[in-house]
Formats: C-alpha cells, sequence, structure tokens
C-alpha cells in the first residue's frame, strides 16, 4: 500500500501511488466542502466494476453502486477510509464515495471530521 494523505488548509491531497487502471498520477485533491461523510471500515458496498480490478478484497478502479460511480483503492477492507463526496468530478465521472486503504483510518477520519466543522 503506497498511498499517502495529506491535509491541507482547503482540501484533501490524496496520493494513490500508480494505480494500473487509471490515470491519477497527479493523484486527488478533494476540497473539504466536497466531503459529505467521513466513516472507516466495514461495510464496503455491493459494486459492479466498471474498470479496474477486483480480486477477493481487493478492489482498484472505479465501481458502480446504487445508481453512483465510486473509487475503491485497498487490500483489506478493515483498514479502509470512506468519503461521502458531494458529486466531485474525476474526469468525466462524478464520484459519490472514495474508499481507500490507508494505516490508521480511524485517526485519519477523525482529524477530517474535525476539518469539517
Amino acid at each position: 500500500m503506497n498511498r499517502k494523505i495529506e491535509l491541507m488548509e482547503t482540501y484533501i491531497n490524496i496520493d494513490l501511488g500508480n494505480p494500473p487502471f487509471l490515470k491519477l498520477d497527479e493523484g486527488l485533491q478533494i476540497p473539504y466542502a466536497s466531503i459529505k461523510g467521513v466513516k472507516t471500515g466495514r461495510p464496503i458496498p455491493n459494486a459492479f466494476k466498471l474498470h479496474g480490478a477486483l480480486m477477493g478484497e481487493k478492489r482498484s478502479g472505479l465501481f458502480l453502486s446504487f445508481g453512483g460511480y465510486q473509487l475503491h483503492f485497498f487490500e483489506n477492507e478493515l483498514e479502509t477510509l470512506h468519503l461521502d463526496l458531494n458529486s466531485f468530478q474525476v474526469g468525466k465521472f462524478k464520484i459519490s464515495k472514495l474508499i481507500i486503504g490507508v494505516e490508521n483510518p480511524e485517526e485519519i477520519s477523525k482529524h477530517i471530521f474535525e476539518r469539517l466543522k
């Protein structure tokens, strides 16, 4: 897992490493105003893979769930950070959720939640 999250003043900078199926070389810069909610761990939504990889608990790519587009990047669903987004634009898709595997998701979630207040 070579992902890094930096909490900047007005946005979150997420370095996804080099995802093999999506061109996100510069990562994601998500403004706090685009975040509706933050959770950790399960449940992982059932989702239809549009572009990426799905092998056991591993997910990497673009998924469709409940009529909305989601980005999933994780190896272990217990160590995930879930960001509910307000139709955040990535390429031609409006993303409603980002689920990313990170170390210490509870701590990161707490720091993001404090910035959302």
